[in-house]
């Protein structure tokens, strides 16, 4: 698994490095494509971390002799298999890795849906192509923020919806910065050259 991990996750980079150079009809779209496969290779990323090394309950079975049937674990501070959230499964009583993964895989549909949306006639009207660009880095870089602070939240061993004070203080940050940053490009006006 770690294997194909690997490979699906450089093939991705590799894909997300060939669209970097492609000339796309629209740039907005353009930029919500590359942006989503690369921020899409961050929650691959997390995948490997799931495989890449036995638990230290595995290594002390592998010490002892036993043959290891899986290495690695998506939970952190728990045993893979605990309660669950309901329909994903994703540990109440620790960290879960499949959380980061799960976010980042689905920049691969979010960010290109969102640049789709901002091609749309109404957006073209509203925000100028620099303003709708920016809107796409702005949502990207949010959207990569969210995959790592929810990796860490579990490499800290926390579910999800049990984070610290520190986690939260991190995310309303985050928050907040975006809202900032949205603001700007939708509201304020660029300043033309008179003359």
């Amino acid at each position: 698994m770690g294997v194909m991990i690997t490979l699906v996750a450089i093939f991705n980079l590799m894909t997300a490095v060939w669209l970097i150079f492609q000339r796309l009809p629209d740039p907005v779209l353009a930029w919500s494509v590359r942006l989503g496969v690369l921020v899409a290779f961050a929650g691959m990323a997390v995948g490997y971390v799931m495989t890449s090394g036995p638990t230290p309950a595995q290594l002390a079975a592998a010490q002892a002799g036993q043959p290891l049937t899986i290495v690695g674990a998506h939970s952190v501070g728990t045993a893979d298999g605990g309660p669950g959230l309901p329909m994903l499964g994703w540990s109440t009583t620790g960290g879960d890795l499949r959380v980061g993964h799960f976010v980042g895989l689905h920049a691969l549909q979010l960010l290109p849906l969102l640049g789709f949306v901002l091609t749309l006639p109404w957006a073209v009207r509203r925000w100028s192509r620099r303003q709708r660009t920016l809107l796409i880095w702005t949502a990207s870089a949010a959207y990569l923020g969210l995959v790592l602070l929810v990796t860490w939240q579990a490499l800290r061993g926390q579910p999800l919806l049990q984070p610290d004070m520190l986690t939260l203080g991190v995310a309303m940050v985050g928050v907040a910065v975006t809202i900032a940053l949205l603001g700007t490009i939708i509201f304020v006006r660029p300043v033309r050259n008179r003359g």
